[in-house]
């Protein structure tokens, strides 16, 4: 019982933070000591397994499919998604208040966590080559692109939010990246927020979104390992651009909604500042985590 209940607490930690553009859940995944058992599970969804499932009732293979459903840790993957639930259902309320009540104030955390954050993606990068370079350009390009091109969505199609819902998981797998950042930069992320305050109300949203999720949970690992495994350095520098260039997005909100006087802008780079801060923190006692690792397995 013990064990499931701080399951659920990372959960938890993770769907605060997958609320958050800048903050990645998948990070927090491997603070936590998570991250490899839920990407393994995440990976057991298999056609194999789909393909058992509905071939049952007519097979009768039950020790197949009993090895299938142990391999897949179902048990843990219920308990995480119920706490990152209980979080998306609390902090929702909270995000909504901040960004109807102090938008410039939220946006300028926002942005401070996403910079910091664009260090952390850096970081895996080993080779800094012109030509690997040249992808980080392109990135860039793409993410200024997806400001401008990107509008503000009111109430967007059913098959948008499914495609965001699909997009978002992404963070789970990449270094760096937040759901709620990609949410940003396709203009969803506020009409999102909103859902989950209201689900009972926009329960075909919130199910599309979900859906989305799943499926892009099932196929996101895999094509992300072969573009890693194809080559590495530019996946994760075409990333970076991209996170660069895709803060055009809460800079336009910023300026569409702020005044500009001397004691607004002081207070928006205080609160960037802090943003920034607290990925720093979360960042270093990463290294933490990762050296006590590393003298555990030595020993």
């Amino acid at each position: 019982m013990k064990n499931e209940i701080l399951i659920f607490l990372k959960g938890f930690l993770m769907g605060v933070c997958d609320l958050i553009p800048g903050i990645s859940g998948g990070t927090v995944a491997f603070i936590t000591g998570i991250y490899t058992r839920l990407i393994n599970a995440v990976k057991s969804f298999s056609p194999k397994l789909i393909y058992d499932i509905v071939t049952y009732p007519i097979n009768r293979k039950s020790d197949r499919l009993k090895e299938d459903i142990k391999k897949l840790d179902l048990i843990f993957l219920l308990i995480l998604m119920l706490g990152i639930m209980s979080a998306f259902l609390i902090g929702s309320r909270i995000i909504k208040f901040l960004l109807r009540e102090y938008i410039a104030y939220t946006l300028s955390f926002f942005i401070g966590l996403i910079l910091a954050s664009s260090k952390t993606i850096f970081e895996h990068i080993e080779n800094h080559n012109i030509k690997n370079i040249l992808f980080c350009l392109l990135g860039l390009i793409l993410g200024l692109l997806s400001s401008m091109l990107v509008p503000l969505i009111v109430e967007p199609s059913l098959g948008y939010v499914l495609l965001g819902g699909f997009c978002a998981v992404n963070a789970m797998f990449l270094p760096g990246i937040s759901g709620a950042f990609i949410l940003l930069i396709m203009g969803l992320y506020e009409f999102m927020v909103n859902v989950l305050n209201d689900i009972r109300n926009n329960i075909s949203y919130f199910l599309v979104f979900i859906a989305g999720a799943i499926l892009g949970a099932f196929t996101i690992s895999r094509i992300i390992s072969f573009l890693f495994k194809k080559n590495k350095c530019r996946t994760l520098y075409t990333l970076l651009g991209l996170v660069i260039g895709a803060l055009a997005t809460p800079v336009k909100k910023i300026i569409e909604t702020t005044s500009f006087q001397m004691s607004y802008v002081l207070i928006m780079v205080f609160w960037c500042l802090l943003g920034a801060s607290l990925v720093v923190l979360m960042g270093s006692y990463k290294k933490a985590s990762e050296r006590k690792t590393q003298i555990t397995e030595k020993q």
